[in-house]
């Protein structure tokens, strides 16, 4: 190298200003206005995950709350219960009622489970003393299990909850109307297959069996619990707001150092 050649620059150490001064006239060239717009787009995704969250646990408060209020209340008949209201209104109340099983299993709902295990609900319908028909859930079994059968012929007393219909959403399986496997427990889809019977618009969810020790075992209402959405919400939070610490800090150190 001679005494009037210079070095390439771009091989220079980074340094830190000397004075100190920040220079942030980088920040308007195209290529860091597009790392802006990804780092707010990231930062603002946390943030709308940790309102959800928090919009999440609101939701689960007022079920609690509804299910507290409608499940441990003086049970009506399953008639009066149907007739009392709109089915969201209705949804978990407690029913109990006189009857006979007009057949026990009318339908499985398929890809159920229960303390980790795959199985079905059993479905079946039954006819209260005022000419009711309902379908009841009458619990979780794994397929292929022995079932307890109720004596159509005999008279029994039923007890559980009101439900509402399930209805297919978004990218949900579809029920075609034919044999005994459905993907959910939508009323007006199975009652299409009992040939002409009409049945409440609300299905049952069964209480007890006549032995709990047989198969199916009744399906419990929700869990009672507030759920993780608050530390899912708080998670979120910290994720936002380091973020944006993080992306601040970044532009601070790029702005305050230069190339000698």
């Amino acid at each position: 190298m001679t005494a009037t050649e210079l070095p390439d620059q771009s091989d220079l150490p980074v340094q830190r200003r000397r004075s100190g001064e920040a220079d942030w006239t980088f920040i308007s060239e195209p290529k860091w206005i597009l790392s802006h717009l990804f780092a707010a787009t990231v930062i603002t995704l946390f943030v709308i995950a940790m309102f959800w969250q928090i919009g999440r646990r609101a939701e689960r408060i007022e079920l609690n709350e509804t299910v507290a209020a409608r499940a441990d209340a003086v049970p009506l008949s399953i008639l009066a219960a149907v007739q009392s209201g709109p089915p969201d209104e209705v949804d978990f109340r407690r029913v109990s009622d006189l009857g006979r099983w007009v057949d026990p299993d009318v339908v499985r709902v398929a890809n159920r489970s229960s303390n980790g295990v795959a199985g079905e609900w059993v479905v079946g319908l039954f006819e209260t003393d005022a000419g009711t028909p309902v379908l009841v859930n009458r619990g979780f079994t794994e397929p292929g299990a022995e079932l307890f059968a109720p004596d159509p012929s005999a008279g029994t007393s039923i007890q559980g909850w009101m439900r509402t219909s399930r209805v297919r959403e978004g990218l949900g399986v579809e029920d075609t109307g034919e044999g005994t496997l459905v993907p959910r427990l939508d009323v007006v889809a199975i009652e299409g297959r009992l040939q002409g019977v009409s049945v409440a618009p609300m299905w049952l969810q069964l209480d007890s069996t006549v032995d709990p020790g047989m198969s199916p075992t009744p399906v419990p209402l929700p869990d009672q619990t507030n759920g993780p959405h608050f530390s899912y919400a708080v998670q979120w939070a910290i994720f936002a707001t380091l973020g944006a610490i993080v992306y601040s800090l970044l532009m601070r150190r790029i702005a305050t150092t230069v190339r000698d």
